[in-house]
Protein backbone atom coordinates (compact mmCIF):
# COMPACT_ATOMS: atom_id res chain seq x y z
CA UNK A 1 0.00 0.00 0.00
CA UNK A 2 1.71 3.42 -1.37
CA UNK A 3 0.53 6.89 -0.92
CA UNK A 4 1.44 9.86 -2.48
CA UNK A 5 1.31 11.72 0.12
CA UNK A 6 4.56 11.12 2.96
CA UNK A 7 2.64 10.38 6.54
CA UNK A 8 4.35 11.80 9.27
CA UNK A 9 5.70 10.61 11.68
CA UNK A 10 2.99 10.34 14.60
CA UNK A 11 3.44 12.30 18.11
CA UNK A 12 2.81 11.29 21.40
CA UNK A 13 0.59 12.68 23.66
CA UNK A 14 3.35 15.12 25.30
CA UNK A 15 4.35 16.17 21.71
CA UNK A 16 0.79 16.47 20.45
CA UNK A 17 0.41 18.77 23.81
CA UNK A 18 3.43 20.79 23.24
CA UNK A 19 2.32 21.57 19.84
CA UNK A 20 -0.98 22.89 20.97
CA UNK A 21 0.54 24.59 23.86
CA UNK A 22 -1.53 23.08 26.40
CA UNK A 23 -1.11 20.23 29.25
CA UNK A 24 -0.83 16.94 28.18
CA UNK A 25 -3.36 15.99 30.85
CA UNK A 26 -5.79 17.99 29.58
CA UNK A 27 -5.64 16.13 26.25
CA UNK A 28 -5.74 12.81 28.55
CA UNK A 29 -8.85 14.58 30.04
CA UNK A 30 -10.58 15.32 26.99
CA UNK A 31 -9.80 11.56 25.66
CA UNK A 32 -11.15 9.79 29.16
CA UNK A 33 -14.14 12.17 29.01
CA UNK A 34 -15.32 11.52 25.24
CA UNK A 35 -14.68 15.37 24.35
CA UNK A 36 -16.58 15.29 20.93
CA UNK A 37 -14.12 18.71 19.60
CA UNK A 38 -10.71 17.39 20.46
CA UNK A 39 -8.27 16.69 17.88
CA UNK A 40 -8.15 12.81 16.60
CA UNK A 41 -5.71 10.46 17.82
CA UNK A 42 -4.55 6.75 16.81
CA UNK A 43 -4.48 3.89 19.09
CA UNK A 44 -1.49 1.93 18.29
CA UNK A 45 -1.95 -1.37 21.20
CA UNK A 46 -2.04 1.15 24.12
CA UNK A 47 -0.19 4.24 22.79
CA UNK A 48 -2.13 7.23 21.87
CA UNK A 49 -0.67 9.23 19.00
CA UNK A 50 -1.35 12.06 16.99
CA UNK A 51 -0.92 12.67 13.49
CA UNK A 52 0.59 16.46 13.10
CA UNK A 53 -1.65 17.40 10.74
CA UNK A 54 -4.69 15.94 12.37
CA UNK A 55 -3.34 18.35 15.20
CA UNK A 56 -3.47 21.08 12.45
CA UNK A 57 -7.06 20.56 11.43
CA UNK A 58 -7.89 20.88 14.68
CA UNK A 59 -5.98 24.16 15.18
CA UNK A 60 -7.87 25.29 11.89
CA UNK A 61 -10.95 24.09 12.95
CA UNK A 62 -10.67 26.05 16.05
CA UNK A 63 -9.74 29.28 14.94
CA UNK A 64 -11.84 32.72 14.97
CA UNK A 65 -12.13 35.48 12.78
CA UNK A 66 -12.85 39.00 14.03
CA UNK A 67 -16.07 40.25 13.95
CA UNK A 68 -16.92 44.11 13.39
CA UNK A 69 -18.28 44.27 16.95
CA UNK A 70 -14.64 43.64 17.86
CA UNK A 71 -13.27 46.20 16.27
CA UNK A 72 -15.32 49.13 17.87
CA UNK A 73 -13.19 50.78 19.96
CA UNK A 74 -16.01 52.00 22.00
CA UNK A 75 -16.62 48.19 23.19
CA UNK A 76 -13.01 48.02 23.64
CA UNK A 77 -13.32 51.05 26.01
CA UNK A 78 -16.07 49.01 28.02
CA UNK A 79 -14.42 45.87 28.35
CA UNK A 80 -11.07 47.66 29.85
CA UNK A 81 -12.73 49.97 32.32
CA UNK A 82 -11.85 52.90 33.91
CA UNK A 83 -8.41 54.15 34.08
Amino acid sequence: MSSDRELSPLLTTSEAAEFLGIAAGTLRTWRHAGRVDQPAYVKVGRAVKYAPQELARYVTSRTERPSRKDCDPRRQQRRRGPQ
